[in-house]
């Protein structure tokens, strides 16, 4: 994913004064409201503080990606913020955090938001990546080296597809759970084919790729849930399906969790699951 697609230029603050979280927090979802990103502060900004009530959202490796689902909006928008000497967020690594990731996405786009962040981690778990954020100047310096980050990552991504269409078998070689990893990138191109104003016949083509790779069961599932209850696969967050907005059961979850061979399906809106 391109993320520069989704951060504009003037969203981004490489000079955060703010001392706290919840400064930090403000201040950033302000940002998307002044730039017109969004009509309102309110709804989104309960949403990102009720969540790092519950759970930090600092993943680690000085990241965090503090997050709101919000209606109205078409799409994925995002702000980002460089506090250099590091702010406590209660990351899962204890370690100080340098740079968040605000983001605000429609419910229609949550594959989109997932996808975001897995690039986001995946870019900063290098530390030339990570350095180079940090080492940027200004704002605009900022922007020109995330858009260069992600488009090294698109580029490897796309290799590695033609890759896999040459050869199938391939992805199955490398992800004990490949049907999970294509559901994922199936549902993320049907989202980019219905908000695309160009390129179309391109995601088409790419979704037609995906589902050749699908096994027919499993894609059978994925279709009725599509027509019926979209998105067909979602994360569980706190125990809680994000789809359906209920707990599983705590034995259930434990057994998501640790099982990375098989698919699961929630137990009350039967969407497939993962665990974030």
């Amino acid at each position: 994913m391109l993320l520069t697609q989704y951060i504009a230029e003037k969203c981004i603050v490489t000079d955060l004064q703010a001392a706290t979280k919840a400064d930090v927090l403000k201040e950033l979802t302000n940002l998307l409201f002044e730039q017109k990103k969004m009509k309102g502060v309110g709804p989104a900004l309960d949403q990102i503080m009720a969540r790092e009530a519950t759970e930090s959202t600092g993943i680690g490796h000085g990241i965090a990606v503090p997050h709101a689902r919000v209606s109205g909006l078409k799409n994925l928008i995002c702000a980002v913020g460089r506090v250099k000497d590091g702010l406590d967020f209660m990351a899962v690594d204890k370690n100080p955090v340098h740079l968040i990731f605000l983001i605000c996405y429609p419910p229609t786009q949550q594959t989109t938001y997932l996808n975001f962040i897995a690039t986001v981690s995946k870019l900063l778990r290098q530390d030339d990546h990570m350095q180079a954020l940090l080492a940027a100047e200004s704002d605009e310096q900022m922007f020109v080296v995330l858009e260069k980050l992600s488009e090294s990552l698109v580029q490897e991504e796309e290799h590695y597809e033609s890759q896999v269409k040459a050869d199938p078998d391939l992805m199955k070689t490398h992800d004990a759970h490949a049907d999970l990893v294509l559901l994922a990138r199936l549902q993320l191109c049907q989202e980019m084919y219905e908000t695309a104003r160009t390129g179309k016949k391109q995601i088409k083509a790419r979704i037609e790729n995906i589902r050749a790779m699908v096994d027919a069961r499993i894609l059978k599932h994925y279709d009725r849930l599509t027509k019926g209850r979209a998105p067909a696969l979602v994360p569980v967050e706190g125990d809680t399906c994000q789809g359906c907005f209920m707990k599983l059961p705590s034995q259930y979850a434990q057994r998501v969790r640790q099982d990375t061979d098989h698919i699961h399906n929630c137990n009350n809106c039967s969407r497939f699951i993962y665990i974030v």
